[in-house]
């Protein structure tokens, strides 16, 4: 597997936590020389970073810090897993614009929801899907016009992007959804290293094994140890809507290495 999430979490275990500091960070992240085919229109960048930073500002303690910390590295590489996926999906019109944007502001809700000290919705009591597509819908954007978005299909994708299912037809829905699992898995290895997420819990929950052999995705609630969490990951495939997304998962090693990580715990799928 590739090593894209290493320096971030190295970031997030040693970086300065000033303001100053993590604000430049993000800034090299989502602008450096590996992100040229970005389109990030400065308006909706820069309302990204003001609800981030809000959020930061807010933070009472390191942990909360942290979180936001991953929120943003996650964010990039959604960003960056949108664009991979489109690039590879010739047959449609694809919007440059629309597709850096639902990926940028898919988990807009989560800044808030960090300062509950958990990214649960169950826990917290916090929807951060619908907050964020609330947040979209409220906030007076003054140039989508102008680069042919709609809000309205912003709102979709982000108010439906982590849905156990999506029965929408909508093709920004359906590639926020692919590019928010991709990203994630493209950065497991990093994220459980860095002990960020990590499930201690030994063996493997009968729920867990059963919905993925039954070819369905691991449901939250029956997620309690590393081997769900990696049975979990490994349902996602049966969730993608692009063939490309399918690709990336077997070119890079990524379902690979998870069925490696299974049988040393002593899971065979």
């Amino acid at each position: 597997m590739e090593k894209r999430y290493e320096d971030g979490a190295k970031f997030i275990l040693e970086g300065d936590r000033l303001v100053v500091a993590v604000r430049a960070w993000t800034e090299k992240i989502f602008h450096g020389k590996e992100t040229e085919g970005f389109k990030l229109p400065d308006e909706i960048y820069e309302w990204f970073l003001e609800v981030v930073f809000c959020a930061y500002e807010k933070a009472k303690n390191d942990l909360v810090r942290r979180m936001i910390l991953v929120k943003i590295i996650h964010t990039r590489e959604v960003v960056q897993a949108g664009f991979d996926i489109t690039g590879a999906e010739k047959g449609y019109n694809w919007n440059r614009h629309l597709v850096g944007m639902v990926c940028l502001l898919h988990d807009i809700g989560r800044f808030d929801q960090a300062l509950l000290g958990s990214y649960s919705d169950e826990k917290t009591k916090f929807d951060h899907a619908l907050v964020g597509s609330e947040m979209i819908s409220e906030h007076k954007f003054t140039s989508l016009t102008s680069i042919g978005i709609e809000k309205a299909v912003v709102v979709e994708a982000v108010r439906n992007h982590s849905l156990y299912q999506y029965e929408g037809k909508d093709i920004y829905a359906k590639l926020t959804r692919d590019a928010d699992k991709l990203a994630l898995l493209r950065s497991m290895s990093e994220i459980l290293a860095a002990k960020i997420g990590e499930f201690e819990g030994k063996g493997v929950t009968e729920g867990a094994l059963a919905a993925f052999r039954s070819g369905k995705m691991v449901r939250n609630r029956d997620m309690k140890t590393r081997a769900d969490l990696f049975l979990a990951w490994l349902g996602w495939e049966v969730d993608f809507n692009f063939p490309a997304t399918k690709i990336y998962f077997e070119n890079e090693g990524i379902r690979g290495w998870m069925v490696d990580e299974l049988k040393r715990l002593g899971v065979e799928i």
